[in-house]
């Protein structure tokens, strides 16, 4: 006990003899005194799992508010939010902030994303059926105004034939009234050396006058009839191409309102690439492509096709070298394709034989591609890995396919 202690105690009582006073001084020396509270080492660790608790109940409320993952940036200016710096200081890194709170494998988040990807894929394909529309209607026109034409050459022709009847009823009169003015010089010929008058060379000269007029005017219409007749077969040809226009514009508008043109989809993955080899005159399909394919267990070939397809009229695109105005990503993504312009560098430094493939003797690095499909599993995501190239080198310019099939491996596999 302290001083102040002892004292209080010792109010009241009789003095003690110096022998008591001895022993309890001893005592009093060999009881050590009373040490203070240091740190306690608990209080910290509870104070970082308030944190932790902290920080991943944020993370959980910006998830529900967003519908998205957040990133280390979208924290920095928000006051709402713990600064990115603080959860770093704690967990050691963001990525390792997300996977403490089993963000990266929850499955909600994983059927948002599926939801976004397919949101996405509705969206292109409203933009195809929107373009598909458009050449519909256009054909449309073109049908209207080959129907028109044909309508039109119809009515000419009819005139035609009906001027050109009408001079062959010319003709056939001029040519009787010529055989009738030869039949009246011969008998007035004959009147007049009958009659033998005075002077019979007048007579004659004005029959033969009138006779020559006869004859020019039946050449004059056996002219018009022969350049009517030619007309006439002229307007018959040009009626016959309108008829054939007319008859390929409703068969193509036929294809463009049914579905695919009632195409047979392909059964496999190669099949598609056969068929989009064998039609796609913008890409260049390789063996590495092919072989990939064979190899794929992806169960929608159609969608691979289509999407080669789409390829093909962006190699179309790309194919002049004075450019066509915007990206290949952003004409890609007009036409409704999942575009990536590359891969990241840490994938190809870890994979490079993967995306390398050798055609003509060239080697061919992949990097652009097209992502089809959503979930996990090569039976129900694929890729279309690509090599664009310039022109500037020894490969002509050209979009190459490379890979059809399977994902490539990268930081997510």
């Amino acid at each position: 006990m302290g001083k102040r202690a002892r004292s209080k105690k010792g109010e009241g009582r009789p003095p003690a003899d110096d022998a008591t006073t001895a022993t309890e001084g001893q005592a009093e020396a060999e009881t050590p005194a009373a040490e203070p509270f240091g740190p306690d080492g608990r209080l910290r660790e509870v104070s970082l799992l308030v944190e932790e608790v902290d920080y991943v109940y944020q993370l959980y409320r910006w998830i529900i508010h967003t519908g998205e993952v957040p990133k280390a940036q979208e924290w920095l200016k928000k006051e709402p939010w713990p600064h990115p710096d603080y959860v770093i200081d704690v967990f050691g890194s963001w990525e390792k902030f997300l996977a403490h709170a089993g963000v990266p494998g929850s499955p909600l988040l994983a059927r948002v994303r599926e939801a976004d990807a397919e949101a996405k894929d509705l969206a292109a394909r409203e933009k195809q059926l929107v373009k598909e529309l458009a050449r519909v209607d256009d054909l449309r026109r073109q049908v209207e105004s080959a129907r028109s034409g044909r309508e039109a050459a119809q009515a000419e022709r009819d005139e035609q034939r009906a001027r050109a009847e009408r001079l062959q009823g010319a003709v056939e009169a001029a040519q009787a009234r010529a055989a009738a003015a030869e039949r009246t010089l011969h008998d007035r010929a004959q009147e007049a050396a009958a009659a033998a008058p005075d002077d019979p060379d007048a007579g004659l000269v004005a029959l033969r006058d009138e006779l020559d007029a006869v004859r020019a005017h039946r050449e004059e219409l056996l002219g018009r009839s022969e350049a009517l007749e030619q007309q006439a077969v002229a307007d018959a040809r040009t009626i016959a191409r309108l008829s054939t226009l007319l008859a390929e514009a409703g068969a193509a508008t036929a294809d463009a309102t049914s579905p695919e043109g009632e195409e047979e989809p392909p059964e496999t993955v190669l099949a598609a690439v056969e068929r989009a080899a064998a039609t796609c005159a913008h890409l260049v399909f390789t063996d590495a492509a092919r072989s990939s394919a064979a190899d794929s267990p992806y169960r929608r070939p159609q969608d691979v096709l289509d999407a080669l397809r789409r390829l093909d009229e962006l190699g179309a695109l790309h194919a002049d070298p004075a450019g066509f105005g915007r990206s290949l990503t952003q004409a890609a993504t007009e036409l409704g394709l999942t575009y990536k312009g590359d891969v990241s560098e840490i994938a190809r430094s870890r994979n490079p034989h993967d995306y390398a493939v050798t055609h003509d003797g060239h080697r061919l690095e992949l990097g652009p591609h097209v992502a089809l499909g959503s979930g996990s599993g090569a039976g129900f995501i694929a890729r279309i890995y690509l090599h664009v190239a310039d022109g500037s080198g020894d490969v002509p310019r050209g979009i190459y396919v490379g890979h059809v099939g399977r994902h490539l491996p990268d930081t997510t596999t």
